[in-house]
């Protein structure tokens, strides 16, 4: 793998952690509850288990005038958006891999021959029948 294979990974992992972390603690909470973003606030009060630190979430959420409903929604657009970016990294990635190491397939000759004539029954590409200019009639050329 390369380098830039290796960025393209690295780059869609830091971008989905990125997306998934967007939360917030008690602690900081507790400090500002003004300077805690919608998104954060929203996802916190879905996916916490504490009880009293989701009320505090939702009443912080209702004095802004944000329901629960439009919250569900908005977290539910950034998971769809976080896992259509991982997923348009990881076709890159694989794309550009494919790219570097040949995985297209490709034309595979039936024969293992590489002139225009191996048996003397043959024609050439010109037309011409190969009669003794084949790799048959010569020795050793087959």
């Amino acid at each position: 793998m390369n380098i830039t294979n290796l960025a393209r990974c690295f780059g869609a992992v830091a971008i989905s952690l990125a997306l998934a972390s967007c939360t917030t603690t008690q602690a900081d909470f507790s400090k500002k509850p003004s300077a805690v973003s919608k998104a954060a606030l929203c996802k916190t009060a879905i996916e916490t288990k504490d009880s009293a630190f989701q009320f505090q979430l939702v009443s912080e959420l209702n004095r802004r005038g944000i329901n629960m409903l439009e919250c569900e929604q908005m977290v539910a657009q950034q998971r769809q958006a976080a896992a259509a970016l991982v997923a348009v990294a990881l076709v890159g990635t694989a794309v550009a891999v494919c790219a570097n190491n040949n995985c297209g397939g490709g034309y595979y000759p039936s024969s293992y021959y590489q002139g225009n004539c191996r048996y003397d029954w043959q024609y050439d590409a010109a037309g011409n029948r190969c009669g003794r200019r084949s790799a048959w009639s010569r020795p050793g050329g087959y």
